[in-house]
């Protein structure tokens, strides 16, 4: 929430974890207007994936989509094989490839199978474009989102590449929220890696059906909701992956067309697949018609219509990238002939791991023929995993060995229901438990405002009881010390108890918190304070302060 006193954001710390206002300290600001001016520029000018991939244009076409493939491919099995998502290895090499096929006019299309050490300086060269993607690019986009805040220390004297020295930037308030709500989602960082497994084993162990018992699309999403939601999250974090990563398709393809089809074209390549090392990631290839023949024999008549929405060629470039079409020329030499030829060579790649991964992100945009809609699906469960995330988050607690208490309420009705309360340090806390879809765009600011907007309604417009929760709260705290309450005992949710306060429970401090899987841009408002799941399990495992701050 920018600064109440003159409306500017407000900058993190992250040494001190507070934010503060750089205008009312008299830091030496950026002017803003000035400065996304100048961001634009350079984006428009010289950093921008149709410039940049400029460097890779003498080595052709079809080496350089298959090492960004194998790019793709290396990011696809960390999250598989280590439960890590390597952002700079799963986005990135996608916008590259998309105008390697879109400037494919000045690519080589040769290819040269006895040339194969020029590979090498190609991964050399893709490692430059995605350092860019990952680093220079990103602070310009942060710039025009606001989620940075540019100091100026030396003048910049016009040359764009001054740009970066001349400032400084440090993360702003927006920045933070992403930050904590990427972390909560998919660990997204080393330094966290083993609390995030602690989180999702504690907080995100759902209920949910055996792998091979899954015959519907509901059971397919309640099995994989983790992977669907955190990829959904991840492949829209802002408007340029989400553009990549959203594909309107036809009704009646389900899920199980997809890992049908998937099926059929691992058959196709299972010499490859047999013969491959156990750290190869590069992409498998295939002939364009027994690519056509698995399609067909999963979409009969309608395979026409899917190809061209999953397989990605220089003639159809908003395809969503599950496969991807290169086509050249190779020199092919027969014993009896006088001189070599060059002949039509057409392949279709097959990123594996990359693509397999691609079928959980897809599943949101499914309507899935006669079931349920993808959305609708997603929905119900994350209404349904709320309640056990609630119940999870009281389970901790106890068994912390902490007084708590599980959805408390001020009479036998359903007054002023408080989802938690616990005692702790000599402070009881009163919480608010939500589990919520990930918000989208969260690298821009409509994800922000629409993060802001979903806790806004959950916490501070009322319930069914047309309550909100500082409300609920007042209600309690103006309880006799001696009065009644109920509490739920176990899971069966009617199975309550009725006791009556401690005498001297209005001694205590109190505090109001949020538990949730996400979190708004404010850090508290209207005293509420707001922590993701893993922050509540870090504050209480390990001690850590997590209740970021604002400097005054």
């Amino acid at each position: 929430m920018p600064c109440s006193d003159c409306g500017h954001t407000l900058a993190y710390h992250s040494g001190k974890q507070v934010l503060y206002c750089p205008d009312c300290l008299e830091l030496p600001v950026a002017d803003e207007a000035q400065i996304k001016r100048k961001a634009t520029y350079i984006r428009d000018q010289y950093l921008n994936h149709p410039t940049l991939i400029q460097i890779l244009e003498n080595f052709g076409s079809l080496r350089v989509i298959a090492g960004l493939l194998h790019k793709l491919n290396e990011g696809a099995t960390g999250m598989t094989d280590e439960n890590r998502m390597q952002f700079r290895k799963f986005l990135h090499p996608n916008f590259f490839i998309k105008h390697v096929y879109a400037n494919a006019d000045s690519f080589e299309d040769q290819f040269d199978p006895e040339n194969s050490d020029i590979q090498d300086k190609i991964e050399e060269r893709i490692n430059s474009l995605l350092d860019a993607d990952t680093v220079l690019i990103p602070i310009l986009k942060q710039v025009q989102e606001e989620f940075v805040i540019v100091f100026e220390f030396t003048p910049d004297y016009g040359e764009w590449m001054n740009f970066y020295g001349s400032h400084d930037f440090e993360k702003s308030e927006y920045w933070l929220c992403s930050e904590r709500c990427m972390r909560s989602t998919v660990g997204a960082r080393e330094v966290i890696r083993d609390e995030f497994l602690a989180q999702q084993e504690i907080f995100r162990d759902f209920s949910q059906p055996d792998r091979e018992d899954i015959e519907t699309v509901r059971e397919f999403a309640d099995f994989w909701y983790g992977f669907i939601v955190s990829l959904g999250f991840v492949a829209t974090l802002d408007d340029t992956t989400q553009d990549l990563f959203t594909t309107e398709f036809p009704e009646y393809v389900t899920i199980f067309d997809i890992e049908d089809l998937f099926s059929e074209v691992d058959n196709a390549v299972a010499e490859q697949l047999q013969a491959r090392g156990e750290n190869d990631t590069r992409s498998l290839s295939l002939e364009e018609e027994a690519f056509d023949e698995c399609g067909e024999r999963v979409f009969g008549d309608n395979w026409d219509e899917v190809k061209d929405l999953i397989l990605v060629s220089e003639s159809n470039l908003d395809a969503h990238p599950l496969f991807f079409k290169v086509t050249g020329t190779k020199e092919m030499r027969m014993p009896n002939w006088r001189q070599s030829r060059e002949v039509p060579l057409t392949r279709i790649l097959y990123p594996d791991y990359f693509s397999l991964l691609l079928k959980f992100q897809i599943f949101p945009l499914l309507e899935n023929d006669d079931a349920d809609s993808s959305p609708v699906v997603l929905a119900q469960l994350t209404g349904e995993r709320g309640l056990e995330f609630e119940r999870n988050v009281y389970e901790y607690l106890k068994s912390k060995e902490i007084e708590s208490y599980h959805s408390c309420k001020t009479s036998k009705q359903n007054g002023n229901e408080v989802d938690v309360i616990f005692a702790y340090e000599g402070t009881i806390y009163f919480v608010e438990v939500k589990f919520v879809l990930p918000t989208l765009n969260m690298q821009s600011q409509t994800g922000i405002r629409d993060v802001d907007r979903t806790f806004d309604e959950k916490i501070f417009q009322g319930d069914k009881e047309g309550k909100s929760f500082p409300e609920k709260v007042d209600a309690w705290l103006s309880l006799d010390p001696d009065a009644d309450i109920t509490h739920q005992q176990g899971q069966d949710r009617t199975e309550r108890v009725e006791e009556s306060l401690q005498q001297d429970w209005d001694m205590f401090e109190t505090e109001m918190l949020v538990i949730s899987n996400f979190v708004p841009s404010y850090l508290t408002k209207d005293g509420v304070r707001f922590l993701t799941d893993l922050e509540f399990y870090r504050w209480l495992e390990n001690g850590d302060d997590v209740f970021y701050g604002t400097l005054h």
